[in-house]
């Protein structure tokens, strides 16, 4: 199987995101999406190269994956890395993940999935 590397090379060659500026400052545009993003931030790269297993491994149309969505049931309103939608419209999600960077604590764990699941029914 190929690494993350090569699907994350391969849908900037195949047109599905671009990144610009250096260092620092460099930017990830997913296309589809029109979102752009700090591609400096760790947990960003965490979830391009996701995004991009998405895509490349999973076939997944990137028409069908939304970003920074809203969880409903949650207060304060949080917002979900990667939405996969079941449609291109982006009306019925199918998977919603939550991305941290490599080597979280445990309290940080059990906040990502606070963060992608919201509350619980009471």
């Amino acid at each position: 199987m190929p690494t993350d590397q090569t699907f994350h090379s391969r849908v900037l060659a195949d047109g599905h995101a671009e990144l610009t500026g250096e260092g620092k400052q460099q930017k990830i545009r997913y296309i589809a999406a029109d979102h752009t993003e700090r591609y400096a931030d760790p947990e960003e790269q965490v979830r391009a190269e996701f995004w991009a297993e998405l895509i490349c491994h999973y076939g997944y149309e990137p028409e069908r994956i939304g970003f920074e969505i809203t969880v409903p049931r949650r207060t304060p309103a949080d917002r979900a890395d990667i939405v996969v939608f079941h449609d291109r419209e982006q009306k019925r999600p199918f998977a919603v993940i939550e991305c941290k960077r490599d080597g979280v604590t445990d309290a940080e764990f059990s906040q990502a999935v606070e963060q992608a699941c919201g509350n619980r029914a009471k």
